[in-house]
């Protein structure tokens, strides 16, 4: 027994150095591996060290870093959630172990782990609008009815990225033939090196027939993005620092990139000159020339940026490149800005993930104002994704391109895809002019290029309507509120590709004269909620009639008499005019009373006159009864007693015999137009029931006189049925 204890204490003892010899081997090479960026190599290393020491922290980081920066974000997400549970953590990892859960679409563990970050490092306003912006995040719409997206044909299973307009064909970045540039710092993952390829895309989103650009421009390290002049003639590409068939390393080991310009003689590429402001102690890379071959955009990480990444500008004067100037705060963050491109309106595009955006790399229009600062946009979606998106260029119709994005789907590791836009989105801001303040609840017409309204709608509390429109088309506005109206403002739609959208203002100023008429009960003082209002006469804009709980609001023309025919179930009907002559632009009131159809109840028949001494029906009274007649006939329940009178001029005698002929003669005229015979009662009080003071011996003028020859309608029904409506063309509250 003691014997074997002791063989056992001896094969320990021989074995233990000797395993920690190999661990120790093992680990230096991955660790050599990884400080030279061959991050796949070294994580199998790792994995294999890994599986043997589970509680080793240093090879949990490592595994976490490696995978993070092959964008194996499944495992990178694994190990990081080991990695923030030990002490090896940095402070950084809770904000790198957010990003993952929010490419993950993990969005609550996004925040939780944002929120341990932005505790340890308050300062950082990258992480401070990416936590803001998760909660619109999970809000946020797709643009898909807008704009087209699509994988182009040809992309291989390595990395395809970057391409740019090269005459009537593109040339684009490919790990196709020959190890790859990651965008995150540029990191290895055992794929080939980057070369450019030519192709003829035909049709656009076809890229299977790509060749070689040049063997002068391709090397054994990487090449792209690139730029081309506005003559295709000179190029600007990125390339790994190699000079003379040998790479540049800074003394950290890292092969820093530089921007090469080559010529093209009309038969090949001439061998690449280094950018004037290239450097062995950081990275110059991504050029992006201006339309006008004057200005260079590039990204770098040279001393005195705002982030990992910054764009920069260098001018050419007198044919050299000035002393590179920061693009600023409006541009860079904190975080990586990459891969700019101008278009021909000078408009600036980028990636980020140092904005709030998608996740990852998002893609982003910049346009410079006046005061040298930018006014930055972001795509949302289908454009931008959770992955990352980057290398936007646009085409000279400003409404096609393509980009690079690593989204799930693709043939490989970062893809091309080519994007078509169909809509962009017309933001109108309706604007009180006395005031210059925003007007909510305006109605804004969206009208086309022949004055025909297309669509319309309400302005929301900040004063914002938002139409689908096509780039490149005529519109025109049109907004009212209330007693507001706007001129007639013609827009543009811009083919400019700036977040597909556009802004526009309307202003309001005082506009028409609007009338809000209301029907009431007099003897209760309610309104009549089934009332009818027939506008028998005057013009009015019938799309801006409004009616509601009883109450009718219309936009009157200016200088137009208006006949209101007012009609209600269980009323007598009631004609009332109005005019807009004279009135200025404002609101204005009309109330109608109508008079219940009881028994008993009596309605003066406005407008019967007669001539003096005369019982014979005038043209002006025969309208008035020709409405009566209508009346009757569509409420044959109603019986009515047709009660005339006279005024006191004359024997009381006469008049007594005069106001029982007038009675007659509106009763033979009812008969003629219809009415039953049985249904009408001919009355005549003469002058025993005076309306004013004119009595015998009393002098008035004609018109007092003419007040007492009336005739009065009377009601006999015991009972009043429902009463028949009639069908005209009117409007119902």
């Amino acid at each position: 027994m003691k014997r074997a204890i002791f063989l056992s204490i001896i094969l320990i003892t021989v074995l233990w150095p000797a395993t920690i010899s190999a661990q120790s081997i093992l680990e230096k090479r991955a660790d050599l591996l990884y400080e030279n960026l061959s991050y796949s190599k070294a994580a199998s290393i790792y994995e294999s060290l890994y599986k043997r020491y589970p509680e080793n922290g240093k090879l949990i980081q490592r595994l976490a870093y490696c995978y993070d920066k092959m964008l194996n974000y499944k495992k990178a997400l694994l190990y990081y959630s080991y990695l923030v549970q030990i002490e090896e953590r940095k402070t950084e990892d809770y904000y790198q172990y957010a990003q993952l859960h929010r490419i993950n679409g993990n969005i609550d563990e996004s925040k939780i782990w944002l929120e341990k970050y932005i505790h340890l490092a308050p300062n950082d306003q990258r992480a401070i609008n990416q936590y803001n912006q998760l909660n619109q995040l999970i809000e946020l719409k797709d643009k898909i009815k807008k704009v087209d997206v699509k994988e182009v044909e040809g992309n291989s299973r390595f990395t395809d990225m970057s391409p740019a307009f090269y005459n009537d064909q593109l040339v684009f970045s490919s790990a196709m033939d020959s190890f790859s540039m990651v965008r995150n710092e540029f990191k290895w993952n055992d794929q080939p090196f980057l070369d450019l390829y030519l192709t003829t895309p035909n049709p656009k989103t076809d890229f299977n027939e790509s060749s070689s650009l040049s063997k002068k421009l391709n090397s054994r390290l990487h090449e792209g993005p690139v730029s081309f002049s506005a003559d295709f003639n000179t190029i600007y590409f990125t390339r790994n620092g190699y000079t003379n068939g040998s790479s540049n390393k800074s003394l950290k080991g890292i092969n820093h990139l530089k921007i090469f310009i080559s010529r093209f003689d009309g038969k090949d590429w001439s061998e690449g000159v280094n950018f004037s402001h290239n450097s062995n102690t950081y990275s110059v890379g991504h050029p992006a020339l201006s339309p006008d071959n004057n200005t260079l955009y590039f990204i770098s990480d040279m001393p005195g940026g705002f982030g990992q990444t910054d764009i920069y500008k260098s001018e050419l004067v007198n044919g050299q490149w000035s002393k590179p100037v920061n693009l600023g705060e409006t541009i860079n963050t904190s975080g990586k800005e990459m891969f700019p491109f101008v278009d021909k309106e000078g408009i600036l595009y980028f990636s980020s993930d140092g904005r709030p955006g998608m996740a990852g790399l998002d893609i982003y229009a910049a346009r410079s104002g006046d005061d040298g600062h930018y006014l930055v946009a972001n795509f949302d979606a289908p454009i931008n994704s959770k992955y990352d998106d980057f290398g936007l260029i646009l085409n000279t119709d400003s409404l096609t391109g393509y980009f690079t994005s690593n989204r799930p789907g693709g043939a490989g590791e970062d893809d091309i895809y080519y994007f078509s836009v169909a809509a962009i989105d017309l933001q109108v801001t309706s604007i009180l002019e006395s005031t210059m303040e925003i007007m909510p609840d305006s109605k804004i017409f969206l009208k086309d290029e022949k004055g025909d309204v297309i669509t319309s709608a309400i302005s929301d509390k900040n004063g914002l309507v938002e139409f689908s429109v096509k780039p490149g088309l005529k519109y025109s506005l049109l907004a009212e509120n209330k007693t507001f109206a706007s001129d007639l403002v013609p827009v543009s739609i811009s083919r400019q590709l700036f977040g597909l959208e556009q802004k526009e203002d309307v202003i309001l100023k005082q506009g028409y004269p609007y009338l809000t008429i209301e029907v009431i009960d007099p003897e209760q003082g309610l309104i009549i909620p089934l009332a009818i209002v027939d506008i028998s006469e005057g013009k009015y804009n019938e799309s801006e009639l409004e009616e509601e709980n009883g109450i009718i609001r219309m936009k009157l023309n200016n200088e137009t008499d208006y006949t209101f025919d007012v009609t209600a179930e269980g009323f007598f009907p009631n004609t009332v005019k109005y005019t807009s002559v004279g009135l200025v632009p404002g609101e204005y009131s009309l109330t109608v009373e109508m008079e219940k159809l009881s028994t008993g109840k009596q309605f003066t028949l406005d407008d019967l006159f007669y001539d003096l001494n005369k019982s014979n029906i005038r043209p002006d009274a025969a309208l008035v009864l020709d409405d009566l007649a209508q009346i009757l006939l569509e409420n044959q329940e109603v019986r009515i007693e047709i009660g005339s009178h006279t005024d006191s001029r004359a024997t009381a005698e006469y008049n007594l015999n005069l106001s029982q002929r007038r009675s007659e003669s509106v009763v033979a005229y009812l008969i003629g137009k219809g009415v039953a015979k049985d249904r009408l009662v001919a009355k005549g009080f003469g002058e025993s029931m005076l309306i004013n003071h004119c009595a015998d011996g009393i002098d008035c003028p004609e018109e007092e006189h003419q007040a007492n020859r009336r005739t009065v309608i009377e009601i006999l029904n015991k009972d009043i049925r429902k009463v028949k409506r009639g069908a005209r063309d009117v409007y119902y509250f």
